[in-house]
């Protein structure tokens, strides 16, 4: 770990208790859910599914304990992967974000491979038949480096309609991502499927353990709420644009060494192609943008599992409004 990857872990907040949420309400451990009685969508709101993007589960239990609940349709609340989120340890705060398998990656034929019973694959089996059911879904995630929030979602016309009027997303990336073989909850059954009107949004509200990245999630949190119609509108949509992206370039450090160049938010435009972003291998290649009017998003600074460093990406022509 070099010096810019020290300065992201200071943890600016304790991980909230959540073990009086335990029990659920539906028979499934940490799932609560509720139910207007009046015509309108079931809508689930998802935090905590990697055990150390702690913002989310201060997010679900402010949510219940201000007892949000539909006017319309249902809610459900779901903290995600409770186990990995118990061993969170602000001393090693990159530390934990799993047990067994990264649950964000196990919504495929993992499932239903009877000789898998890792920690994860365990939970999503038990989560599968309540999101069967979900019809707009906001997992909510934080990010390793600082910046806007940014929102992953299919490109399918359902996806891009919602995520329009959610005026406090201020950046909306679409494309293939790092691992796209392994399914992601956001790409599961009917989230997946380009015909189906079910809406799956990632959200990456912040820095993992700044304290903003709360404030920001729940804010999108309860505008998506309001969106899908299980709310109603308190007021007018903030007047803010959002850009639109896609991702162009998938950044993947060799044999697990990067170096920035220095230290880069998310959303970070570079108006020419050939900028320095940092250094790959123990050849310290330059690693440069492909393109002009190239956005960089996500940066990673804690490659544990020899993931990717991050995501070049470009406008989308005609949705975009910077």
């Amino acid at each position: 770990m070099n010096d810019l990857s020290r300065r992201y872990t200071n943890v600016e907040y304790a991980p909230v208790d959540i073990s009086e949420y335990a029990d659920g309400n539906i028979g499934i451990p940490y799932v609560w859910s509720y139910d207007s009685k009046q015509p309108g969508p079931h809508v689930m709101i998802c935090g905590i599914m990697h055990g150390n993007e702690i913002a989310g589960a201060e997010i679900l239990v402010r949510m219940l304990k201000n007892t949000v609940r539909p006017e319309n349709g249902r809610i459900t609340f779901c903290f995600g992967n409770p186990d990995a989120y118990a061993r969170f340890d602000c001393a090693a705060p990159y530390l934990n974000r799993f047990i067994d398998a990264d649950i964000n990656r196990v919504w495929g034929p993992e499932l239903e491979d009877p000789y898998n019973q890792g920690s994860e694959v365990r939970r999503a089996r038990a989560l599968r038949p309540i999101v069967d059911t979900v019809d707009y879904l906001l997992d909510i995630h934080t990010m390793q480096g600082r910046g806007r929030p940014v929102a992953l979602i299919q490109g399918k016309t359902a996806a891009l309609d919602l995520i329009a009027n959610i005026t406090s997303i201020p950046i909306v990336l679409t494309g293939t991502m790092h691992q796209a073989e392994r399914l992601r909850l956001r790409d599961y059954a009917q989230f997946g499927d380009p015909d189906d009107k079910a809406v799956a949004i990632q959200l990456e509200a912040g820095q993992h353990w700044e304290a903003s990245a709360i404030a920001q999630g729940e804010l999108i949190a309860m505008d998506f709420l309001e969106c899908v119609g299980v709310l109603p509108r308190q007021s007018k949509p903030r007047a803010q644009k959002q850009l639109h992206l896609e991702v162009v370039e998938i950044v993947l450090p060799k044999g697990g060494i990067f170096e920035y160049a220095k230290d880069f938010e998310n959303g970070t435009f570079f108006p020419h192609r050939g900028a320095l972003l940092g250094f790959s291998g123990p050849e310290r290649v330059e690693v440069l943008t492909p393109i002009d009017n190239c956005y960089f998003i996500m940066p990673v600074h804690f490659r544990l599992d020899g993931g990717s460093c991050g995501r070049f990406a470009r406008s989308i022509p005609g949705k975009v409004s910077a």
